[in-house]
């Protein structure tokens, strides 16, 4: 049985943010050891893991955006996002359906960093 599909809010993602400040960090040099990753998960979902090291984001705290899981961060139900930032990584993970919501809420922290 196939999934139904997100509702159209959902289901456009804007990359453009994401990309302008990964390309603002390609300096011949941190390119290689640190990036952006988008990979699928088993339960399902999405996963977005951005190196924060040795860019302007490095040692910003963010509060964990927590809906739809349970206090270990496994999903309870249908429509369900994580995100938080650890170890100089912000990550986020969401149910298939809100994977334009983790590009949103990765450009949300960025700026929020930024205006401190």
């Amino acid at each position: 049985m196939n999934a139904p599909n997100p509702p159209a809010s959902d289901s456009t993602v804007d990359f453009s943010d994401l990309i302008a400040w990964y390309q603002s960090h390609c300096d011949d040099s941190w390119e290689h050891q640190y990036g952006v990753r988008l990979e699928t998960l088993d339960n399902p979902g999405w996963l977005l893991t951005v190196d924060l090291i040795h860019t302007e984001l490095e040692g910003h705290p963010m509060a964990p955006l927590q809906e739809g899981i349970n206090p270990a961060g496994k999903p309870l139900a249908p429509r369900w996002l994580h995100c938080y930032v650890s170890e100089n990584q912000f990550r986020g993970a969401c149910d298939p359906t809100q994977v334009a919501r983790l590009f949103r809420e990765f450009d949300r922290f960025r700026r929020a960093a930024l205006a401190l």
